[in-house]
């Protein structure tokens, strides 16, 4: 903005104040003069003196005032939803206005020393504690993974930015929003005695959550009956983000545990180094004394040596088809116990550092150990709900596979079928 414009922008604003100024200072000379004339008996010159006056300062009211009001900031009015009574608090206001009431009846002196007492220690407080919530900031640390049904724990810490006062006896609780149900990590109410000036306290704050999903964080909520105890007085901390909730661990379900695709290796005929059985024979020179195989070699009288049958890594690969036919609330529970075993899946196949491929037919990923696809895969399975039609084209999976549906679809060659329905 250029100097002359930030000049007439200024010359505007104080036109703006001295118009009004000048108008309410002819209203009050014309209130002066219309009570020296009323006094000197001239009542039709103070009658249309005072009638001007009045005339002044309705002008100053229709054009003032209102630009005044919309400069007025009224961020406090949100702070009086804090607000409450302890019950410290309402006996005190009961004795203010019992003393109060016995004051204007007698009029005694010491009783409007008792009174002004009073009356100071309220705004004392209300100045105490608006200065204990003022200059607080709030981060919270999540976890890098929180599964449904597990315990989680975050950290809170609550930062003081003032230089020189303190904060006491805070209370700190999470926003509670339609979104919060299935989890008490909104209902629960930590407490900070103390925070020192421009220094930090930590809290760990351990709770669970029911369901997967997104759980939006909007602020916390942060409160105190410093100094006195007499009331609750609070005010609003600026929190945004997302607390993502992975679906539930479960123990994979022994109907399918022990399918071959599920074991992460198959031994293949010829020699190696597994740990599987694949010949015997005789002993030649250079091999190793570890493979001897002494029951045999007592019985033919000549050492023998065993051959392991080789290990062969398959690529593990999981399909998910979320088309429900009929979302009833059973079949909507069956569909959330499958969810869960997908993901137990998954993570039992990382645990393992197996490679797999993941389809669902919306949404298709290969983790190969690498944190990014194995944590989108975690996301997508979070938030995953079932669908109208089908997406999973059963024709171009990549076999061997293991396939979730909701009943029976047509037998894909080189893939473990799962009703999950049936689960």
């Amino acid at each position: 903005m250029s100097s002359r414009k930030r000049f007439w922008l200024n010359m505007k604003s104080v036109r703006e104040f001295l118009l009004p100024s000048l108008f309410l200072v002819l209203a009050l000379l014309l209130a002066i003069l219309s009570s020296m004339a009323r006094h000197s008996g001239q009542f039709r010159a103070a009658a249309f003196l005072a009638i001007f006056a009045l005339i002044f300062a309705f002008i100053v009211c229709v054009t003032l005032v209102p630009r005044l009001l919309s400069r007025v900031r009224l961020e406090f009015l949100s702070h009086l939803r804090f607000f409450r009574f302890t019950q410290r608090g309402a006996f005190f206001v009961l004795i203010v206005f019992i003393i109060s009431f016995a004051t204007f009846n007698t009029g005694n002196n010491l009783l409007i020393l008792i009174l002004s007492f009073l009356l100071a220690s309220m705004i004392v407080s209300g100045i105490v504690a608006s200065l204990t919530l003022y200059g607080l900031k709030i981060s919270l640390k999540v976890p890098e993974t929180i599964h449904a049904g597990q315990k989680a724990i975050f950290l809170v810490t609550l930062h003081n930015l003032k230089k020189f006062f303190p904060s006491f006896a805070l209370k700190l609780k999470g926003e509670e929003k339609e979104t919060s149900e299935g989890t008490d990590f909104f209902l629960q109410e930590r407490t900070f005695p103390y925070v020192r000036a421009g220094k930090k306290a930590k809290l760990n704050l351990q709770c669970e959550f029911v369901r997967r999903g997104i759980y939006p964080v909007q602020g916390f909520e942060i409160k105190t009956t410093f100094p006195f105890g007499f009331f609750w007085r609070g005010r609003e901390l600026d929190a945004q983000g997302n607390i993502l909730v992975y679906p539930t661990l479960v123990e994979i379900n022994p109907k399918f545990a022990d399918d071959v695709h599920l074991s992460g290796t198959v031994e293949r005929n010829q020699r190696g180094q597994g740990i599987e059985l694949y010949n015997i024979r005789d002993y030649q020179s250079g091999d190793n004394a570890r493979f001897v195989h002494w029951k045999s070699s007592a019985k033919l009288n000549r050492l023998m040596v065993k051959d392991l049958a080789q290990d062969q890594e398959t690529p593990l690969n999981i399909a998910f088809s979320t088309h429900l036919p009929h979302p009833t609330e059973t079949n909507l529970e069956q569909f959330e116990k499958a969810v869960s075993h997908v993901t137990s899946l998954a993570h039992l196949y990382r645990t393992r550092g197996q490679q797999f491929e993941f389809n669902s037919g919306e949404f298709q990923v290969t983790v190969n150990g690498e944190e990014r696809e194995y944590n989108a895969l975690m996301e997508y399975l979070a938030t995953v709900k079932p669908t109208d039609e089908a997406q999973l084209d059963t024709q171009n999976l990549t076999t061997p596979c293991v396939m979730f549906t909701a009943g029976s679809t047509s037998v894909v060659e080189g893939c473990s079928q799962v009703d999950y329905l049936q689960l």
